[in-house]
């Protein structure tokens, strides 16, 4: 099993740099997994992945998205114990959890002993805003419960099914999550990089990731105006298909290009 979070590349070690660029923390998408971000190619910037922590456990947490933030937090304390600045972002998922990471950490206690992060952006690969997810085809109900496996069942599933069953929790987790609310602090928000991808699952445009493939922000206009994402990126391939071979040397391109953006005043 991979630590958590993992280290995928080092960051340039140079003598001649005065300040070592800002790492890169992309949080898992709602498969639980980071086996995209470990096909990208090194980008000038330490890189890490953060999993689902209880991935092999289905991916359920009972505290929802606010509570895998907080454990993600908790890691990124024992792998940065000095804190300092730092880009966060992920794929579809891990845009939300960025948001739910950047609004605990911006309401820490200011004589809090933890260490200290100071989030420089972020960057969404193709997140989607979910407020409107509800009473979508293949969106659980609000009375949805968590499907429980025994341990002998989980360690007997395939990668492949344990994925799926995050996804399905991912899903449910998302519908009962309340966004957080910056109403007045609309400048705290980090600075955010959306990647959008260019085309559509089904040509029906009715997947649950293209509900608003039609609006350049992804329907983030409606959370707090959008007026805190700075940049709107296009990627080839649709929602599932961003990291496919043919596209992984662009993405990670224009992956590297947006965090040096966030991170201008230290390059």
């Amino acid at each position: 099993m991979l630590e958590n979070p993992a280290l995928i590349y080092e960051g340039p070690t140079s003598p001649w740099l005065d300040k070592q660029p800002a790492p890169l923390i992309l949080l898992h998408d709602g498969g639980g997994t980071t086996f995209s971000y470990h096909c990208l190619y090194p980008i000038g910037r330490t890189l890490y992945g953060i999993q689902n922590a209880r991935l092999d456990e289905g991916g359920y947490w009972e505290s929802g998205i606010s509570g895998m933030a907080s454990h993600y937090i908790e890691l990124l304390e024992t792998a940065l114990p000095k804190g300092g600045e730092i880009i966060i972002g992920g794929w579809s998922l891990g845009g939300l959890l960025s948001i739910e990471v950047a609004w605990q950490l911006a309401n820490r206690p200011a004589d809090s002993t933890k260490p200290k992060f100071t989030i420089l952006g972020m960057i969404f690969i193709d997140s989607v805003y979910t407020k409107s997810l509800y009473g979508l085809r293949n969106m659980p109900d609000l009375t949805a419960q968590p499907i429980v496996k025994s341990p002998e069942e989980l360690k007997a599933m395939p990668l492949r099914e344990k994925v799926g069953l995050n996804m399905t929790h991912a899903r449910m987790m998302i519908t009962h999550w309340d966004m957080p609310d910056w109403k007045g602090r609309e400048a705290e928000i980090p600075p955010t990089i959306l990647m959008r991808a260019k085309e559509l699952v089904k040509e029906d445009g009715q997947a649950f990731v293209d509900h608003a493939r039609e609006y350049r922000l992804l329907g983030w206009d409606n959370y707090h105006g959008g007026t805190w994402i700075k940049e709107v990126v296009d990627v080839d391939g649709h929602h599932f298909s961003i990291f496919d071979d043919k596209y992984i040397k662009d993405v990670t391109a224009k992956i590297a290009v947006a965090a040096d953006d966030l991170d201008k005043d230290n390059l």
